[in-house]
């Protein structure tokens, strides 16, 4: 009996000595998450996010070509500007006419619809020849696109500019492997940008020669003809992060209730519903009004729920 009770004690010692020692490793593990100040007091975790969000804007250097018009400079071209353009490392916008409100790259194209191939070109060769030494990836989007910068960020930081690859929400049609909307905004790495410029372009047998056409389609197919890969930019559960219409019409379209719209046949991966459309960490949305770019802004940037840390939240209604 009493050898039992001897090794119940030894056993009841070495259980408590375990449960210490996994202790100090689990707040070790915790500690060493935990981001402080210079003086040693804890960052909040949205402190630390912006910490992280501005060490990768040191890194992951973006340029950002707008596509407007000089209709559009005082109004969508200048609230891009005020809102989400300032986060990329250079904001150029591709017009007709010079603002001094405005960067411009001001094409010698005409100022027609038709003619937004010949103004993507020039934007990209500009680009190609002023910027390649000062940026590694470059994003077109139009007046009308919303931006997370930090989001585009993240995503990029995972990829190697080096490497032929471009990012964007994936149509299945007209382009063999595909093309990326135009509307969505899409992504070029340094390489992709190098090859567009010095193989693509000049060639007429690899790349459109005219001014005309659709900008997106045509970038497609210039792009693929130099072996530039379109890569998956969806998140871990397959939701899209670059989006070619408003958060609403996405959160709120179904295929069911709009058959026989193009959207469904033109999308390479299926869409989710609801709240589930859409990545907790989407990049661009599309068709954004100035008066819904503010509001975007101040709910992405400014609104924050009291009290609730959104690093817990995993799960969307």
């Amino acid at each position: 009996m009493w050898a039992l009770n001897c090794n119940l004690d030894k056993l009841i010692i070495l259980s408590s000595f375990l449960l210490v020692f996994i202790l100090c490793i689990f707040l070790m593990q915790e500690e060493s998450l935990i981001s402080t100040d210079e003086e040693g007091n804890i960052l909040p975790n949205f402190l630390q996010s912006e910490a992280n969000a501005t060490e990768l804007a040191e890194k992951i250097r973006i340029l950002c070509l707008v596509m407007t018009h000089p209709n559009n400079h005082k109004t969508k071209a200048y609230q891009v500007y005020k809102t989400w353009g300032r986060r990329c490392n250079y904001v150029e916008f591709l017009t007709t006419e010079a603002d001094p409100e405005i960067p411009t790259i001001v094409s010698p194209t005409k100022e027609d619809y038709n003619q937004i191939w010949g103004k993507t070109k020039f934007g990209f060769k500009t680009a190609y020849e002023k910027y390649y030494d000062k940026v590694d990836w470059v994003m077109k989007a139009d007046d009308d696109t919303y931006v997370i910068v930090e989001n585009l960020r993240y995503l990029l930081s995972s990829y190697n500019h080096s490497d032929p690859i471009w990012f964007g929400c994936e149509f299945k049609v007209i382009v063999k492997d595909g093309y990326m909307s135009g509307g969505a905004g899409y992504v070029l790495s340094k390489e992709a940008v190098r090859r567009f410029n010095e193989i693509s372009l000049p060639n007429a047998t690899l790349c459109k020669q005219e001014d005309t056409g659709a900008e997106d389609v045509n970038m497609g197919k210039c792009l693929k003809s130099v072996g530039v890969v379109s890569t998956d930019s969806r998140d871990n559960f397959g939701r899209f992060r670059f989006l070619p219409f408003t958060p609403g019409n996405h959160i709120g379209q179904r295929e069911w209730n709009s058959q026989g719209f193009w959207y469904w046949s033109y999308i390479k991966y299926p869409d989710n519903t609801g709240m589930h459309c859409c990545s907790d960490l989407a990049i661009s949305f599309h068709y954004v009004s100035p008066e819904m770019m503010v509001l975007l802004e101040y709910l992405i940037y400014h609104l924050r729920p009291y009290g609730l840390d959104s690093e817990t939240i995993d799960d969307a209604p």
